[in-house]
């Protein structure tokens, strides 16, 4: 896809009522940028340098920016690309500057299907994995930027429309799959946490959800993989936020299941636009590259979510023949730690003082790749 518009927004928080403060777009006419935009309204120029919609006024009810955005998308109409869009999306309708029945795509999904390889789509993991010098500063203007350098980078080609669904529609789809065991493992042995108001019925998505492998619990813990939000969460996401849990939306947890469930019996309401694709085939998990340096030595993978970390263990025993696995915080007796890409930890600080040999989870993903056509 060579015409699009690149969208990144700052919110207040996760909920719709937080508000818009930021709003960033790259007009995009055969690969190359022809428009920036950036639709925000400075409160305390000293702060925006934190990121997060910082030192920016709520917008959203803004009618001259809302008039801005719109001439953009009117003047050029290409379909919208967003990291994540069903919750860009989720803000712009709600307030009025996008049509529901817009075009929007996600690059995410995108992304995926031209490497399902990675343990992480992260826009900070991508541009750590195909090694673009380019800043992340959680401002939109900055962000869209870096976006616009990884979909450069990847060049996919296949996007799949976000299609809209009706809470009725989305019933009988969860009615028409659900009798189905084993037909997606989408969420295998994912603890998953629900959340918040939602226009889908609850009791149906915690229904899909384990038989597409996942473990639903009430609560949200040390153990929860993912936590999918609603409308006024509340509590249970302050508490995935201090333990760094994963948090998706309604929206999301929708194109998860359904992109790996049969759409053909499904009464899904998608877009009128096909798939765009050029060539597109999935490659096979598991033909990884051996790394000799690895065989026989002990590793930590404790700064792993615990998601990646199973599958980070399996890579290192079946593959690279590892003689042991510590997933302890405290675990400094080992050759190699292998750590995420997003955070500092006491452990690496603790591995620079003894010496010993730590790989970003990214720069891993490279090295067990790189004799792979991705």
């Amino acid at each position: 896809m060579k015409n699009m518009i690149l969208l990144d927004i700052e919110t207040g928080y996760f909920d719709v009522d937080s508000g818009i403060y930021e709003v960033a777009l790259l007009v995009i006419e055969e690969g190359k940028i022809v428009l920036t935009e950036h639709i925000a309204e400075i409160e305390n120029e000293a702060s925006i340098h934190l990121g997060m919609g910082e030192g920016y006024t709520d917008i959203s009810q803004n009618q001259l920016k809302k008039e801005q955005f719109r001439k953009v998308i009117n003047t050029y109409n290409y379909p919208i690309v967003a990291h994540n869009v069903p919750f860009d999306r989720k803000f712009l309708v709600h307030y009025g500057w996008l049509d529901e029945d817009y075009e929007c795509y996600d690059s995410i999904r995108a992304i995926k299907y031209a490497n399902p390889h990675l343990f992480s789509y992260s826009l900070r993991y991508l541009l750590n994995f195909y090694n673009i010098n380019c800043p992340l500063t959680h401002t939109a203007l900055d962000d869209v930027r870096a976006l616009y350098k990884v979909i450069s980078q990847v060049n996919p080609t296949i996007w799949i429309p976000l299609y809209k669904v009706s809470p009725k529609k989305f019933k009988n789809f969860v009615e028409a799959t659900a009798t189905v065991e084993g037909q997606s493992t989408v969420f295998q042995n994912k603890r998953i946490v629900f959340t918040g108001a939602s226009p889908f019925p609850r009791i149906l998505m915690k229904e899909i959800a384990a038989k597409c492998g996942a473990i639903v619990t009430g609560s949200v813990s040390s153990k929860t993989d993912l936590l999918i939000c609603g409308e006024k969460p509340g509590s249970k996401l302050d508490k995935a936020n201090e333990l760094s849990i994963e948090v998706q939306t309604d929206e999301w947890f929708i194109d998860a299941v359904s992109s790996n469930l049969d759409l053909e019996t499904a009464t899904i309401t998608r877009q009128s636009v096909a798939v765009t694709s050029q060539n597109g085939t999935k490659g096979t998990s598991g033909n990884f590259k051996k790394l000799p340096e690895l065989k026989g030595k002990s590793v930590n993978i404790a700064l792993l979510s615990r998601g990646v970390q199973s599958r980070v263990e399996d890579i290192l025993v079946n593959h690279m023949e590892v003689s042991k696995i510590n997933k302890g915080t405290n675990g400094y007796k080992v050759d190699i730690i292998i750590y995420a890409d997003d955070s500092d930890y006491v452990l690496l600080k603790k591995a620079e003082e003894l010496q010993i040999k730590t790989i970003r989870l990214s720069k891993f993903n490279e090295m067990i790749l790189s004799e792979m056509n991705y």
